[in-house]
């Protein structure tokens, strides 16, 4: 056999077997049916609802779809406070789009940021179709310093002084991070109550969403640790996350009569997901959700 002819013969019985191949059976059919999810353009769909710290109030989703929908929203009833997302209106405004409004609480109030979460649900049970919108508030915290064992204690700064944070071996470096603490003063300067400042310094490679390594915050008057004197700040890094190489250096720059409380300061993990791309929560499975 000549040489071309066998190259020939070859190819041929190469495609066939490949055709071959991937014949395992009849294809299956694209479904026509479907329930398309998005907040502010049919271009960005979402797959999830990512509510801000703040809260939000006649908030909107849009659904799309071809096929008669029922909705439900599910919460985990280990959740505190369960009821700080609330539909308000579901309402079909030309068929076939549908228009989600609700309400949510601030987690700023909880002097937190800790994920609260839940599920929507948007079904059509004859068709075996369906669509799980994760909720979401807040973020899973990497660590708590309480920076003492003993209740009422805090770190104190006065005059000029610092304090530099240990290593927290709990922080992973594959995450953008929030900072959350509580920061207060005391005085019997009059005058210095009016304008007293605390600095934070981040070391390690990153930098606050200023683009800045130091940032800084104005400092309450208060008895203690509350709502009212929350702080959070935004870790953003190139390269390089939050590890448990970073430190951050709290300093103040007042006279002898102003103290300076500092507590519980924490970190969030907040993953590329939570920050819109891509959001699946799956609740325990000996945890029994609660559909309201």
């Amino acid at each position: 056999m000549k040489k071309k002819t066998f190259i020939l013969l070859w190819v041929t019985l190469s495609a066939v077997l490949c055709a071959c191949s991937k014949n395992d059976g009849p294809s299956r059919p694209v479904r026509s049916e479907y329930v398309k999810v998005y907040e502010t353009s049919p271009d960005k769909l979402v797959d999830g609802i990512q509510v801000p710290f703040a809260g939000a109030q006649d908030a909107q989703i849009h659904i799309l779809s071809n096929v008669p929908l029922q909705w439900k929203y599910m919460v985990s009833q280990n959740a505190a406070y369960p009821d700080w997302f609330k539909i308000t209106r579901v309402e079909e405004v030309e068929a076939g789009h549908i228009v989600v409004t609700y309400d949510a609480e601030s987690i700023l109030t909880l002097n937190n940021l800790l994920i609260r979460e839940g599920k929507l649900s948007f079904s059509n049970p004859g068709e075996s179709l369906g669509k799980f919108l994760s909720v979401r508030q807040g973020y899973k915290r990497q660590f708590l310093d309480e920076f003492s064992d003993e209740p009422d204690q805090m770190v104190t700064l006065t005059g000029k002084q610092t304090y530099t944070t240990k290593d927290y071996s709990e922080v992973n470096r594959d995450y953008f991070d929030y900072i959350s603490f509580n920061a207060w003063a005391e005085t019997t300067n009059e005058f210095r109550s009016k304008n007293i400042t605390l600095d934070i310094t981040i070391s390690g490679g990153l930098f606050f969403d200023t683009g800045l390594t130091t940032f800084r915050v104005n400092v309450p008057l208060a008895d203690a640790a509350d709502k009212s004197n929350f702080k959070y700040l935004l870790v953003m890094g190139e390269g390089a996350r939050m590890s448990p190489n970073t430190h951050f250096t709290f300093s103040v720059a007042n006279d002898d009569l102003v103290f300076v409380h500092i507590d519980n300061l924490a970190a969030y993990q907040v993953t590329e997901a939570d920050l819109g791309l891509y959001i699946d929560i799956d609740f325990d499975e000996d945890e029994e959700p609660d559909w309201v």
